[in-house]
């Protein structure tokens, strides 16, 4: 049915926003993959409550919890706050896209030096 594809697309937007926003997994070195990009953007809409700019930790977490069954049959790791405020570079208690793009490839080039 429409609904359950609709479902189905939300789900996999959120997947791969917790997979992709707390874990790094690029390659160290490369740019950020435009399907990785374009499905980063959709989960922040997804996950963002109040129309406004960017995620705050609240929508994070009110995000774990309305999809945690499938976060726990994913084996999806859940982001901690610290890890939300490592990305949040600029520490206004908002995750921006643009500093989620930063803040992975930072965390890349960190990564190729110390490889």
């Amino acid at each position: 049915s429409n609904r359950q594809s609709m479902y189905q697309e939300k789900m996999r937007f959120f997947i791969l926003f917790f997979a992709s926003i707390f874990c790094i997994c690029t390659a160290a070195g490369t740019d950020i993959p435009d399907k990785l990009m374009e499905d980063e953007q959709l989960a922040f809409m997804m996950c963002d409550l109040d129309d406004t700019t960017g995620l705050t930790w609240l929508e994070v977490q009110t995000c774990e919890e309305t999809y945690a069954v499938e976060i726990a049959e994913n084996n999806i790791p859940i982001p901690s706050e610290d890890n939300f405020n490592a990305a949040d570079l600029n520490k206004d208690g908002t995750l921006m896209f643009v500093e989620w793009m930063e803040w992975v490839e930072a965390e890349e080039s960190t990564e190729e030096t110390t490889v």
